[in-house]
């Protein structure tokens, strides 16, 4: 440009993308957003075998898994983690939740594909509880452990599972981490 005048010579501009007097537009397809979750999957599966009555025969071997106690400490059942670990004030309400979790899992064992799904939700929440929780027990306080519990767990299994057949609501996937702790896949104490 000179200094009279107000035409601007950009014949030997160049950039690393688009040059433009005025603005450019790009149009972006984000295909990811239109993925379908494993649960989804699975929840369209399950609908297609109540449909057509198609019924397990048995309990696959992921499931199985779940329903053998173990106990890493001699803390057996979840009376015993909620009184070691200082929770006993919640056992009317812990014993309550973890029944409703006992039935879904009677009502919806009978579907593989509900069975899968419960095997999902089951070992998302042993993972986080025992990879993200439980180191923090020692250093937060119930409500904050209550709190990552909420967040970690009970939220997503809800967003997950609510609008389903399955009706998870946050009491049943609060049931789900005591009925965890009966069988001792997780614990409140150290």
């Amino acid at each position: 440009m000179t200094a009279n005048s107000t035409t601007v010579d950009q014949s030997g501009a160049s950039a690393g993308r688009d040059m433009a007097a005025r603005d450019i537009n790009h149009t972006y397809k984000n295909i990811a957003a239109n993925r379908v979750s494993a649960i989804e999957k699975l929840l369209q599966k399950l609908e297609l075998e109540i449909e057509r009555n198609q019924v397990a025969r048995d309990t696959i071997d992921r499931l199985k898994r779940f329903y053998s106690q173990r106990s890493h400490d001699g803390v057996r059942g979840l009376r015993a983690k909620l009184s070691v670990s200082g929770r006993e004030d919640s056992y009317s309400d812990a014993i309550e939740m973890k029944e409703m979790f006992v039935k879904l899992l009677e009502r919806w064992s009978h579907y593989y594909s509900a069975q899968q799904i419960i095997v999902y939700l089951l070992a998302r929440a042993e993972r986080q509880f025992n990879d993200i929780i439980l180191p923090q027990i020692s250093t937060c306080g119930v409500v904050e452990i209550n709190k990552f519990m909420n967040e970690l767990i009970v939220i997503p299994t809800v967003e997950d599972c609510g609008a389903s057949v399955l009706e998870v609501d946050h009491n049943t996937a609060m049931g789900m981490i005591y009925w965890l702790a009966e069988q001792c896949f997780v614990r409140w104490h150290k």
